[in-house]
Formats: structure tokens, sequence, C-alpha cells
């Protein structure tokens, strides 16, 4: 399965890409919500994601909200997981069917959990949520 990682924060990128990777998922990583755009522009091709994983203050640009919106758009079907050292931030934000939030520091186990928790699961051609 797919996951999009957006963090500007390199060693936690890093670290959260290793992690998931280690975990069965194909990683794609980037550093900021334009950077995620333009990788994914550069190659229509490309599987969409199941799930984008994304640091909801990524610095100058776009924010994290902005881009799972942009995400959820372009790719209906995809999760989306906030993560955040400022839970606030999400204040007003109701988080949708398939959104979920983390609270950096994260545990592995809690990164993975919502993540997995978002991974379509496939049966007889179906898709259930």
């Amino acid at each position: 399965m797919q996951v999009l990682l957006v963090e500007d924060e390199r060693l936690l990128r890093e670290s959260a890409a290793a992690l998931l990777r280690d975990a069965g998922f194909t990683v794609t990583e980037a550093a900021s919500a334009e950077e995620a755009l333009a990788l994914v522009a550069s190659d229509p091709g490309r599987p969409a994601p199941a799930v984008v994983v994304t640091d909801l203050h990524l610095g100058p640009g776009m924010d994290g909200l902005a881009f799972g919106q942009h995400a959820r758009r372009h790719w209906p079907e995809v999760g989306i997981v906030y993560a955040t050292g400022h839970p606030d931030g999400l204040d007003g934000h109701l988080l949708g069917p398939r959104e979920r939030y983390v609270v950096k520091p994260f545990t592995h186990a809690a990164l993975l959990g919502a993540v997995r928790r978002l991974v379509p699961v496939r049966v007889l051609g179906f898709s259930l949520h």
C-alpha cells in the first residue's frame, strides 16, 4: 500500500518513513505540500496513495489541512493522518471518517495504528472502510 508522507522536519520524516516501510508500506516522502504536489504532477501514472500522512504545520506555503483537502479532492478515497505537536491547530476542523490525527512526539504504535485504520480493506472487489 502506498503512503505519501509530507513532513518538513527531516529527521522526523526519515524516521516515520523507515517505520512505515518496515511495516510493509511503500512510502513517498516530501518536505512540503508543494513538493508533494510536484511529485504527483511529475508522475501521473503513480498509484494513488491509500493514506497521506502530513504535518499540520509545514512552514511557509500550504499547511497540512489545506494539503489534506487538496488530496481528498484529487483522491476521494484517500485516508489522511494529520501529525501535530499542537492539536489546538485542529480547532474548528471536524475530522471526517477517513481522517485521523496523532500528536507529536507520537509513538510508533500511534502512527502505525492511525495509518492501518485508514487503509481500505478490499474484499471481492468491494472497498470496506
